[in-house]
């Protein structure tokens, strides 16, 4: 292990995405610019070599720390297991295909405040996120009703998130949602914390444009239940936030 202290913890979680993680790497090592970070690839419930061909990449050299480790199946739970060991200062939570590139990355370090939430936001009004229409309409649709049950403002919470690594280890144990409503869940909590929220500009991959969203049907009822669950919690959430 680097015994340089990473500024930056990059949590990548990986189900069944062995052949991309390669590409991940490399792309960071091309376009990142910067040696005070770390990579930490979670393999969460793979049914294939996934894990093999993390091993693997861990041990080789990428000009920053990359390690391996496994969790329970569920983004969430990788998020939660990868942030568990994160050693920056900054936890980023992203997908394994690196759905905007290091744009994300850019414009966090722009913002020059690691103590705030910074979501990469594909909603912001300087993002280009060429989107299809039935993207356009679940979005909004997730959107209008987080406003209505939760009362979020946030525009999009399902974007990458940096996070404060100390407030993120604090907020684990309330954390309860391992599927795709886990970013809702820390946007939330870092809502009623009153937490400084801001969502940066992204620029999306042409390719992940054009691909098929990973979210199923039965993924998107799980969400808008979630939501209810999330509203049933405020009081436990608030507890904690009032915490010293």
């Amino acid at each position: 292990m680097s015994d340089i202290i990473p500024g930056l913890s990059i949590v990548v979680p990986a189900h069944n995405s062995g052949p991309r993680l390669r590409e991940t790497l490399q792309q960071l090592t091309r376009e990142l610019g910067r040696d005070d970070v770390e990579v930490i690839i979670v393999e969460n419930g793979s049914s294939d070599n996934t894990w093999e061909i993390a091993e693997e990449l861990a041990q080789g050299s990428w000009g920053f720390p990359v390690r391996a480790v496994r969790s329970e199946a569920g983004l969430g739970a990788a998020y939660l297991k990868g942030a568990s060991g994160a050693r920056g200062d900054v936890v980023l939570l992203t997908a394994d295909d690196l759905p905007f590139g290091v744009t994300d990355i850019r414009s966090w370090e722009s913002i020059g405040d690691p103590s705030a939430l910074v979501i990469g936001s594909k909603a912001h009004p300087g993002s280009t996120v060429p989107r299809s229409v039935p993207r356009i309409v679940m979005s909004w649709g997730y959107r209008l009703l987080r406003r209505a049950i939760l009362g979020m403002t946030v525009a999009d919470c399902q974007g990458t998130l940096f996070v404060d690594r100390e407030w993120l280890r604090r907020s684990i144990p309330s954390l309860r949602e391992h599927g795709y409503l886990t970013s809702t869940e820390i946007v939330y909590l870092a809502q009623l914390d009153r937490k400084r929220i801001i969502e940066v500009p992204v620029v999306l991959h042409t390719g992940h444009a054009r691909g098929r969203t990973r979210i199923r049907t039965s993924d998107v009822w799980d969400m808008a239940f979630g939501l209810l669950r999330l509203r049933r919690r405020r009081r436990e959430f608030l507890a904690m936030s009032e915490e010293p």
